[in-house]
């Protein structure tokens, strides 16, 4: 991993990636894979911690054996082969196919790693900042180090998450921001069985909570935003009443850290325009339930990949292009996963969930093969 800012000495400028989170990393593991020079930027540095999940389901895991890293991450993760939701009053429980449990602060790096070893260019503490769409190339301001240049990129990629800006007005949003926020941390102190899933959900927001490798034990919710939402209470205080009013045995935060939230999770943008793309949360946001945002992102990563990889002859129009392969790839997921989080809020669907798996589990079984398909 280099300190300085490297760029390939070839004719055709590299592809420039903003952000090595799963989305990014990704995207440039599969571009080295196809042959195409790539520069991946993060202003960060790692180990981080991120507000997440940390939950991959069967689709994630085929992800990753894409990115030719699945034994990494089984072997370093916690596997999961069950689902146990507090609804309405009742406990239900159900297997699903197998996942894994892996903190950020462990994936990122490794993903970087990854990306590292296919022969990409990567440079923490880096900040990328897009100036110009040319018609041949796309203008973007590097600081690093106390530092500022130019440099022009074939193609930019943003992959920096929810809080990107505005991609040089190139790709403004066409959902703003609005809906619930999330809120995570890692608890020490906490009774649940390793493999699990668990989740707690009531009108206010719902609650995973997964244990990982190391005996920590991962809290992320998406709580209701508002005026009167917020009168309840502190983040940290809804999410512990969520928990007292589940139906799981001794679930309680006495020990946790750090408390980390987002801004609103429901956006969408304008996902390409000219040669610059938008992927993973910077190209919008449902909130998932059970780990599915960084399958989105991984499965993006890679489709963007192999787009651009296919048009390196000219590139001036696949930010169009990606923007229609986007909404084709997502339109379904995202529309399954806001039907189900949208009802984990209503008690009356939470009550008829409840009473129906209970008797008959296995109606659960298309919804868990429609959220895991690659």
């Amino acid at each position: 991993m280099s300190g300085d800012m490297a760029v390939a000495s070839s004719s055709r400028s590299p592809v420039l990636i903003i952000g090595s989170g799963v989305a990014g990393t990704a995207c440039a593991i599969r571009l080295r894979s196809l042959g195409v020079a790539v520069d991946l930027v993060e202003k960060s540095t790692f180990p981080r911690a991120k507000v997440c999940g940390c939950c991959i389901g069967e689709a994630g895991l085929n992800a990753f054996s894409q990115l030719g890293i699945r034994d990494e991450v089984l072997d370093l993760g916690m596997p999961t082969r069950h689902w146990c939701a507090s609804l309405a009053g009742r406990r239900i429980e159900l297997a699903i196919p197998l996942g894994v449990a892996l903190s950020r602060e462990v994936l990122d790096p490794l993903m970087v790693q990854a990306a590292v070893r296919c022969g990409a260019n990567v440079s923490m503490n880096c900040t990328a900042t897009i100036k110009q769409n040319l018609h041949d190339a796309v203008s973007v301001q590097l600081d690093q180090n106390a530092t500022t240049r130019l440099q022009d990129y074939a193609c930019v990629v943003v992959a920096s998450g929810l809080r990107s800006g505005n991609c040089g007005g190139l790709l403004p949003w066409t959902e703003v921001p609005h809906g619930p926020f999330g809120i995570s941390m890692m608890a020490s102190s906490v009774d649940v069985d390793s493999g699990v899933i668990y989740m707690a959900c009531n009108p206010d927001g719902y609650v995973g909570l997964v244990k990982l490798a190391d005996g920590r034990v991962d809290v992320a919710a998406a709580l209701q935003s508002g005026q009167s939402s917020m009168a309840a209470g502190d983040p940290v205080t809804r999410v512990q009443r969520i928990l007292s009013m589940s139906q799981f045995a001794s679930v309680e935060l006495s020990e946790f850290s750090p408390v980390m939230t987002t801004p609103p999770l429901r956006r969408s943008r304008r996902a390409g325009h000219g040669r610059v793309l938008a992927i993973g949360d910077a190209a919008g946001y449902v909130e998932p339930f059970t780990g599915e945002g960084m399958t989105w992102g991984m499965q993006g990563g890679i489709a963007a990949a192999e787009l651009i990889a296919s048009k390196l002859g000219d590139l001036n129009d696949v930010g169009e292009a990606w923007a229609q392969k986007l909404a084709a790839l997502l339109r379904r997921r995202k529309r399954t996963c806001r039907f189900v989080t949208t009802a984990l809020r209503s008690p009356a669907a939470c009550r008829i969930a409840a009473g129906t798996l209970q008797l008959f589990p296995s109606l659960a079984n298309p919804l868990l093969r429609s959220m895991n398909k690659s």
